[in-house]
Order: C-alpha cells, then sequence, then structure tokens
C-alpha cells in the first residue's frame, strides 16, 4: 500500500541503499533549480507543503544483506526477520527502485545545511536521524550499495565523513554529486541561522512522499529491474546506456548458470559499466563531458550492427538494440549473453570506451597516465580537426575512427618498442584520419552539405572495418573509398553556389576552420582558442568605407562581394568594430607593442600600404590555396574567382 509521508518520517529506523541496476547521480543545474524553487515557495507561515513525488522502494534480498556485510554490518544483521539492529533499535533495510535522484538531492542539500548549524545539539540530532547511526564506526542510513560506484564519492566527499576511503575511481555521476554540493553550498553562502533553521523545517516536514513498497504489493511477481526500467521513462529519463546496462542485468538473472555464476557476471557488467563511466566523465570541462547515447551508438555501430543495415537502422539503433539484439522474447538463446560472448563484448565496451575519450579529448588523453596507447602529434591534430567541424558536419565520421582505432592503435607497454607492423598501422591510421579530413573538407565545408551525406555507406564500414579491416564496398580500400568514390560530386561549381547562398565568405560555416588553418600554416602554432572573424572593408558603416576609395567605386552587388570575400576577413582575439584600413593597422601595431595576443595572420596586414580590390583578390587566392594543397583538393577553374568576384 502506498502512503503519503513527511521526509522525516521515511527514514525513522529505515536504511535505504541504491542498487547496482540504478544509474548513478545524474541531476544537473536545471533540476537542481527547480527543487530550490520549490522549497522557496514552501510559505512556513501559511503551513504549506510540497508533494516531491513517489519512492518505490523493495525488500532486501540475500545478496543485498551480503553487501551489508561488506559495509562492516555483519553483527548487526538478523536475516532471519530482514531486519538490521543498531543499539538495540531495528532498521529496515530497502532498496530504492525510483526516486533516489530527488532523495540523493534532498540529502545533499540537507546535508549542506545542518554543517552551518551553531546549534551542536541541533546538528547532532539531525546527523543521526538522517545520516547515520553512531556505532564504533558510522552505520549510515543511505548510500549506495557498496560495490556501486559512487558509495565511497557520496559519503566522504559529499558527508564529509573522512574514517572512508577515497573514491578510487571518478565518474560522471561523482563529478554530478559534486556539482550539487557546489550548487547547494553557493545557495546556502549567505543564510542565517534562522534561515537554516526554516530550510531544515521545510525539508524535513513540508516535503511530502508518497512510498509504495513494491515487496507488499500482494500476489504480485514483480521483477524489480524491469519495474525500474518501466518507471524511468518518465522524469529525468534513463540514458540508452543505463538502460542497456539494466537490460543486460535483467536478462543475466534470467540465464540457466547457476546463483554463483549470474552474481560473477553481474559484478563483471558492473565493473564494465564502471569503466564506462569513470572514461565518459572523465574530463571535468561542461563544454567537454560526453554524451552517453552517442558512446552507445558508436559502440553498437562497432558491435551489433551488420554491413547489409539501411539508414533507418542506424536511425532506430536503440530500436535494434532492445527489440532484436537484446529483446525479452528470446532470453534463454541470446547469443550476446553466452559466457564468452558476454565476456567478449564487455571486453571491447570497456577498450572502445578509452578510445572514445581518446577521440573527443586527443590532448588530454596524451596526458592521462591511465591512457596507454600509442599515438602522434599527426593522429591526435586529425581528431581536433575532425572535432572541430560545425556539428553535423560529417561529426558522424567518429564512428569510423573509433573502428579503425579499435584494430589498429597499438596498446603502449613500458619498455616494449614498437613492432614494424605496429609501426604501419600507426602509418595507416595517419593516412586514414587524413583522408577523412579530406572528404569532410570537400563533402561539407566547401560544398555546403548540412544532411548525412554518405552517413549510411560509412555506418556500414563500421562494423565490417572491426571485423575484417576492410571496406563494406568491395573492390577498393577504406582509404581510397574515402579519397575518391565518396567525393566524386565534387565540383567548384557546387562550392560557388553554396557561397552564394548566404553571404558569401563571411557567414560561410568554414570560415573559422580556413581561417584557424592558415593562421597555423602561417605561424606553425596550433591555435586552440575561439577566434572572432572581422571585416577589413565594410559593407554598410559609410564613416568607415570612406577610405577605401577604390572598393567604393563599385556598384553595392560587387562592394558586398568584396566585403565577403575570403580575403577581406580576418581572424583576432577580439571581435573589432569597423574602421579604416589605417586604424585597422594601428590597432594591430599598438596590441603588439602591449604585447597583448596578434595573430601572424594578423601581422600580416601592416605589410599593406593600403586595401585595394587587388589585395582582397590575391589574398583570397592565397589562403585557398593553403587549403587545396594541403589536403591535395582538385585545384579549382580559373574561373572561379574571376566569376566570384565579376558581378
Amino acid at each position: 500500500m502506498s502512503q503519503i509521508l513527511p521526509f522525516k518520517d521515511i527514514f525513522k529506523q529505515r536504511i535505504f541503499r541504491i542498487p547496482d541496476y540504478q544509474r548513478g547521480y545524474s541531476w544537473e543545474q536545471s533540476q537542481l533549480e527547480d527543487l530550490w524553487a520549490d522549497l522557496n515557495n514552501i510559505h512556513l507561515h501559511n503551513n504549506a507543503y510540497h508533494f516531491t513525488g513517489i519512492l518505490t522502494i523493495n525488500n532486501f534480498s540475500s545478496q543485498d544483506f551480503d553487501n551489508l556485510e561488506k559495509e562492516g554490518f555483519t553483527n548487526h544483521i538478523d536475516r532471519e526477520q530482514q531486519k538490521v539492529i543498531i543499539n538495540g533499535v531495528d532498521y529496515i533495510p530497502l532498496n530504492l527502485v525510483d526516486g533516489q535522484q530527488r532523495l540523493t538531492t534532498i540529502l545533499i542539500l540537507f546535508s549542506q545545511a545542518v554543517k552551518r548549524l551553531k546549534d551542536n545539539d541541533a546538528k547532532t540530532s539531525f546527523s543521526q536521524s538522517f545520516f547515520y547511526v553512531p556505532d564504533v564506526s558510522n552505520k549510515y542510513l543511505f548510500g549506495y550499495h557498496v560495490d556501486v560506484p559512487s558509495h565511497n564519492y557520496l559519503i566522504r566527499n559529499i558527508f564529509e565523513d573522512l574514517s572512508y576511503g577515497e573514491e578510487d575511481i571518478e565518474t560522471l555521476y561523482t563529478h554530478n554529486l559534486y556539482f550539487a554540493k557546489t550548487f547547494f553550498n553557493e545557495k546556502l553562502e549567505e543564510f542565517s541561522q534562522q534561515n537554516l533553521k526554516d530550510l531544515n523545517t521545510k525539508i524535513t516536514d513540508k516535503l511530502l512522499f508518497s512510498v509504495l513498497n513494491l515487496s507488499e504489493s500482494a500476489g504480485n511477481n514483480l521483477d524489480i529491474s524491469m519495474v525500474f526500467e518501466t518507471l524511468n521513462f518518465r522524469g529525468k529519463q534513463l540514458s540508452g546506456l543505463e538502460r542497456f546496462k539494466n537490460r543486460v542485468l535483467y536478462l543475466l538473472s534470467k540465464q540457466a548458470f547457476g546463483q554463483e555464476r549470474i552474481a560473477n557476471r553481474r559484478i563483471m557488467v558492473n565493473k564494465t559499466w564502471l569503466e564506462v563511466y569513470k572514461w565518459l566523465g572523465r574530463n571535468p570541462n561542461p563544454k567537454k563531458v560526453m554524451d552517453d547515447d552517442a558512446f552507445l551508438k558508436a559502440f553498437w555501430l562497432l558491435y551489433f550492427s551488420k554491413q547489409d543495415m539501411v539508414a533507418q537502422d542506424f536511425k532506430s539503433y536503440q530500436k535494434n538494440l532492445f527489440e532484436k539484439d537484446f529483446n525479452l522474447l528470446n532470453i534463454h538463446n541470446n547469443h550476446f549473453m553466452k559466457p564468452d560472448e558476454l565476456r567478449k563484448w564487455l571486453h571491447c565496451m570497456k577498450e572502445s570506451v578509452v578510445l572514445w575519450y581518446f577521440i573527443n579529448n586527443p590532448e588530454e588523453a596524451e596526458e592521462d597516465p591511465e591512457f596507454k596507447y600509442y599515438s602522434t602529434d599527426k593522429i591526435r591534430r586529425s581528431l581536433l580537426r575532425l572535432n572541430s567541424f560545425p556539428f553535423g558536419y560529417g561529426r558522424y565520421m567518429l564512428n569510423l575512427v573509433l573502428a579503425v582505432l579499435v584494430r589498429l592503435l597499438p596498446k603502449y607497454e613500458y619498455g616494449v618498442e614498437l613492432t614494424e607492423d605496429h609501426e604501419r598501422n600507426i602509418t595507416t591510421i595517419e593516412q586514414f584520419l587524413w583522408a577523412a579530413e579530406r572528404h569532410n573538407i570537400m563533402c561539407y565545408l566547401l560544398y555546403g552539405n548540412k544532411t548525412n551525406y554518405n552517413q549510411e555507406v560509412t555506418f556500414r564500414d563500421i562494423n565490417k572495418y572491426f571485423i575484417s579491416g576492410s571496406s563494406a564496398q568491395s573492390g577498393a580500400s577504406l582509404i581510397e573509398q574515402l579519397l575518391n568514390a565518396r567525393v566524386h560530386h565534387f565540383s567548384w561549381a557546387g562550392v560557388r553556389r553554396n557561397l552564394e547562398m548566404g553571404t558569401y565568405f563571411y557567414a560561410w560555416d568554414g570560415i573559422y576552420f580556413i581561417l584557424r588553418e592558415y593562421e597555423e600554416y602561417i605561424s606553425g602554432i596550433k591555435v586552440d582558442r575561439e577566434i572572432a572573424v572581422n571585416r577589413l572593408y565594410p559593407e554598410d558603416k559609410l564613416i568607415a568605407r570612406k577610405s577605401y576609395e577604390e572598393i567604393n567605386k563599385l556598384g553595392n552587388s560587387r562592394r558586398r562581394k568584396y566585403s565577403y570575400a575570403l580575403g577581406n576577413l580576418f581572424m583576432s582575439n577580439n571581435s573589432h568594430s569597423d574602421r579604416s584600413f589605417k586604424d585597422h593597422k594601428d590597432r594591430i601595431q599598438t596590441a603588439l607593442n602591449r604585447n597583448n595576443t596578434v595573430y601572424e595572420s594578423e601581422k600580416q596586414l601592416l605589410d599593406y600600404d593600403s586595401w585595394t580590390l587587388e589585395n582582397i583578390e590575391e589574398r583570397s587566392e592565397k589562403i585557398l590555396n593553403v587549403i587545396t594543397e594541403k589536403w591535395n583538393i582538385p585545384n579549382y577553374e580559373i574561373s572561379f574567382w574571376k566569376e566570384y568576384f565579376a558581378t
């Protein structure tokens, strides 16, 4: 039966644990803001309450009690009565099937509020009612099962009990826990003692939960992990990767292996997902946190896809994963759940996530002592380029990169030299990545495809290359396919049509890429930071245009083309207002005198006495030639620039 209980009654003589089929802590700023707003909207003088949601729980299994013993509860457990006895008080241990995100968040906030209290008696009372029961060592009322990632992190780093060991591995979920703690600390920074007292009253007395114990639902033989999967299609939904783990654990529980073998394989699955989340959350930079389902798709393409699939199969990859590869209708004969095959794809998944991290964070991985693969400057630079293309511009190519790296990139072993085969593999990787760059430049940046051009055939290549090292299309190697067949449509007339669809080079999606590459070519230094793109000759500002006498003689249409031409654009550290050419040069010289950041391509502008039509035309060709020569792109016709500037 469901009960409506205030927060303070939920913890009366209960111990809660978050089981291994649950996702880790996944709330982000928007959910934290919502909870904070809900608490602010509770007005104590109106005796107001807030319904926080449903907590779904179930009783402990024998294995759950085993986990409690690992935590140090051995002498307190009464398995026959299904309870834990501490200091003469009976506690009922329960698993949280649903609602752990809300409960965890409230306890993080509550812990930070209690910590700030100056009333030591109140602080002790709250701590021992909601967080732990004092014993030889503290026995925590809430937490993860001991083998679940984040167990030690929550207690040591969030609840600040330094008697617990440090978490060996930090993951995306531990980053989220830390973010929530920091978020609430900032909110509480200016709170008075009365504010804290009121907040604690709101939490303990005014937050209401509907509590449903599935174990007390008479006549229901429910499979808890499937209940969890169903429940979590509301609220902050499970990612596909989280749902995949839950599905694998469910299928594993139904295999005819015997309980000990199932338990061992369950540990193997949990360790694999721990490794996956360790690497997905390894870079704490919010801009570089990797998406769960981007990796899931990459791994599905690598291991589970087939070379005869079509675009709809690739688009609906999760449907294939859950309704075909790991469906609920073929539980006992599932090929991927057989012991050897399960071990094989779990091992591949652990290797793949490390390389997926490298693909998305090549420079950070190179400095990471746990990244134990060889790489070269060329490989890392190519990965940075492939990541720098505008969103949607052939980024799907990274999925194929994963297959190439999994198959070819040699692991690093201390004191062991590369073999000739390893060196050949590294050369092949460098050639492939260069071909992939060239493909994306020709098909996307220059030609303007914003769709998934060549995606279907590329996705067919992935599993084929992973298995055999060849392309899904017979007759040519993967590199040859990228260099020839898949760019055969390219023409400079198509490039010109793409440019004419907008404001020519100025608003063109490829302008940042090309100006960075030009800067790197002349300076020899890679540009990591964000840049601004500026025009020398402006289109509109009459006062600034006045000094560009030759260009001003043109009609409106041609003036606009010169203003938006490649050669009229330059990159800088900051955006700059329209001005005369002399003022541009003065600004650059002043910045140099002050040792401010000035790019080499900016410094080149100091060599010009004035800014003319000829200067713009010559500089346009010069910049584009760097790109065509570097990637061996077919030479543009003489008429390309002539027609661009003619009308």
